[in-house]
């Protein structure tokens, strides 16, 4: 019965959660489709493109962000030649005279020097964290579809645990209904049946949670349309 608390708590805990980040107007209470059935599906064969993750990619945009600052920078230290044109009243002589000048400034002090190396060192700092964001990815990508094809062969051996059991349970239930076995005996079959359908649902949320971590990178939704 505690159990039985405990694991309502956590569906609750999981639903408002839900709730929360899907935004949704009313609150959540129930899943129309159990994700459960995904675990079936088989691992990807290989890792996915480190190179795709939102991570890396958030990563680039800044590089390119930070590079086209420099060139802005650089803009700015040209020169900007104005020209004017007007006309001027000359009141003693009754006349007119038109009147044009060109101004250019010459940045002989400055030459925007400051805000471009700062542009430079904003530069570099953004290719080291693009480097580290691509190191980054190429190991959680390794790591992501090892810890899926470990979870499927955790299933594997959790769903074949349970049909022993389950075996085992359905033989003690004919022993003891015949009175060759003692009930403890065929209590302890039924709580290693429970057990071991509790390790099932356990490797179960393992391999769902590792597809999602592996959707998680490669910047899509998991599950395809059982979302």
């Amino acid at each position: 019965r505690a159990a039985l608390d405990e694991a309502r708590t956590t569906r609750a805990t999981a639903f408002s959660r839900l709730t929360a980040l899907s935004g949704a107007p009313a609150p959540i209470t129930s899943a129309p489709v159990s994700l459960l059935a995904a675990a079936d599906r088989p691992p990807p064969a290989q890792a996915p493109d480190p190179l795709m993750s939102p991570a890396y990619q958030a990563a680039l945009a800044d590089r390119e962000s930070a590079a086209r600052r420099i060139r802005v920078e650089r803009t700015r230290a040209v020169p900007d030649v104005t020209a004017s044109v007007g006309v001027r009243r000359f009141e003693g002589d009754d006349a007119s005279a038109l009147v044009a000048g060109i101004s250019v400034p010459l940045p002989i002090f400055d030459r925007n020097r400051g805000n471009i190396n700062a542009a430079q060192a904003e530069l570099r700092a953004a290719e080291a964290r693009l480097n580290a964001a691509r190191l980054d990815a190429e190991a959680e990508s390794r790591t992501a579809l090892s810890r899926v094809t470990s979870a499927q062969a955790r299933l594997g051996a959790a769903r074949e645990s349970e049909s022993a059991a389950e075996e085992a349970y359905r033989l003690s239930r004919i022993g003891y209904e015949g009175g060759k076995i003692d009930l403890i005996e065929l209590l302890n079959a039924r709580r290693s049946l429970v057990e071991a359908r509790a390790g099932t649902v356990q490797a179960n949320l393992e391999r769902v949670s590792a597809e999602a971590a592996l959707a998680r990178l490669q910047g899509r939704a998991p599950f395809g349309d059982q979302q």
